[in-house]
């Protein structure tokens, strides 16, 4: 069934809608799990099913990327052949380190003193199975002493259609690191090297090290050295979704508030916009609670008038202006996607499930009910004139259970608008009521440990922010 023939069927009441959100997820789930365990990219919109008016825009513009597990995204070379470059599918993660990791020549005595300092050293050979070592010396510039490291490579983490992260050791300090390694194009520099060589913030992965492998078939590789951490959001979600039970709410206020926090920092000390917010993406300390933005391959630093590709963020966590073909959007699409995360940790399961590009589009409008004239301008000008069938909007309280707090529910609809200029910011977010309990003097994590550092803004953090945000951000008992 087409997306119109979808909408006219629900306006009409042929299509019901439950409490149970999206109507008809009960007979969705099944397919949403597999192929989110899978990993599957989902580039399944059948475009020739799809032949004119709206339907043919979106199914053009939103090829569905990879919906990886672990922190594989993009290269962040030309945006365009990342868009063609992404639609393949993935594998899940293995223990045995791939065959291209093989053969490293562990060697690195072509290092030009006269680059700059953070310049990565390039290290022969293309990678390196279970046992071996990798590597690569640092320093020797700007009066700086050699140093050398070796990673002991234990095994892939994670895969996906740009490259491999593998759990490696640092020998020399018995620390465990994620290694990231990707295609580099030679025409290009790395942007997601170059972004985050700048990132440093409790609630984003720290970027330890880096260095270039390059192979008998002069292919080069960009190898990014991270800070491990063993769990993720979509890993902890699912292990309360398999026990048939809800994450407890302390986390979801935990994670949520994390989240913002880190985006925040993104969108207004750096300005840089991630476009790919997923469970998947967002890394947790099992111990502190502590949670870490990972993953940004797809990220960009947004100009005004400078136009984007609109094929970005994974399927289930994209912004309905992305749908529609935008161009020339705001950081305000990872607030959607925060806003998509949130109703998942309080669901169970992803809020909206499209099958495709184009089915996306139908299962926010089953929710949020068809956008007006005034919402599509905000999103895609082009579309103004569009008529879509009238459809409501379902009650958010319908959506989740009686015993949902209101503040929760009440979040989850400030960032699911429409209206990118409607949707909340991210310190705005922050200093939600949903996120009091964290503010609480006496608050601590269910087993009585200390919740993680969550209040230590800096100034720039803080800048632009009104006193009474400010009063609101800052519990008095953490006050100076």
């Amino acid at each position: 069934m087409n997306m119109m023939r979808r909408l006219k069927s629900i306006a009409s009441g042929r299509t019901s809608i439950s409490s149970d959100p999206g109507g008809d997820l009960g007979t969705k789930r099944a397919k949403v799990d597999q192929e989110t365990e899978q990993k599957i990219d989902g580039v399944s919109d059948d475009v020739g099913r799809v032949a004119t008016g709206l339907e043919s825009n979106l199914a053009s513009t939103s090829l569905d990327n990879a919906a990886s597990t672990s922190n594989i995204s993009s290269t962040a070379g030309v945006e365009k052949s990342n868009n063609s470059s992404k639609a393949r599918a993935e594998k899940s993660g293995v223990d045995n380190l791939p065959r291209e990791m093989r053969e490293m020549r562990i060697i690195d005595e072509k290092s030009n003193h006269d680059e700059k300092d953070l310049e990565p050293s390039i290290v022969n050979g293309n990678g390196t199975e279970a046992g071996q070592v990798i590597a690569t010396i640092v320093g020797g510039r700007n009066g700086r002493p050699k140093q050398t490291i070796s990673y002991m490579a234990e095994r892939v983490v994670g895969t996906g259609s740009f490259g491999v992260v593998f759990q490696a050791k640092c020998l020399e300090t018995n620390e465990a690191v994620a290694i990231k390694k990707v295609l580099q194009d030679k025409r290009y520099k790395n942007r997601e090297l170059q972004i985050m060589r700048i990132l440093e913030h409790p609630n984003v992965v720290q970027l330890k090290h880096c260095f270039f492998s390059t192979t008998d078939k002069e292919e080069l590789y960009l190898n990014l050295v991270l800070e491990y951490i063993s769990e993720t959001v979509y890993k902890v979600s699912k292990h309360y979704s398999r026990m048939h039970r809800s994450m407890p709410i302390i986390y979801v206020q935990l994670y949520t508030y994390q989240i913002c926090r880190a985006l925040n920092y993104l969108h207004h000390v750096v300005g840089v916009c991630h476009r790919d917010i997923k469970p998947q993406n967002l890394l947790v300390n099992p111990h502190t609670h502590q949670l870490k933005i990972c993953d940004f391959g797809s990220a960009k630093m947004l100009m005004p008038g400078e136009p984007n590709i609109s094929y970005i963020c994974s399927r289930y966590y994209r912004a309905p202006e992305l749908i529609f073909g935008a161009t020339e959007y705001t950081n305000a699409i990872d607030m959607w996607s925060v806003g998509c995360v949130m109703a998942e940790l309080l669901l169970g399961q992803p809020l909206f499930p499209g099958e495709s590009g184009v089915d996306q589009l139908v299962e926010i409008i089953k929710i949020l009910g068809t956008p007006t004239r005034e919402e599509i301008k905000c999103m895609n000008p082009n579309y103004t004139e569009f008529k879509f069938p009238q459809i409501k909007a379902h009650p958010w309280h319908k959506i989740f259970h009686m015993r949902m707090p209101a503040e929760a529910i009440d979040l989850v609809s400030r960032l699911l608008q429409y209206s990118p200029n409607l949707r909340f910011t991210a310190l705005e977010a922050c200093a939600h009521p949903f996120f009091d309990d964290l503010r609480d003097p006496n608050a601590c994590l269910p087993n009585g440990h200390s919740l993680p550092p969550l209040f230590n803004f800096t100034a720039q953090e803080l800048a632009g922010a009104s006193a009474e945000l400010r009063h609101r951000l800052i519990p008095e008992h953490m006050r100076n």
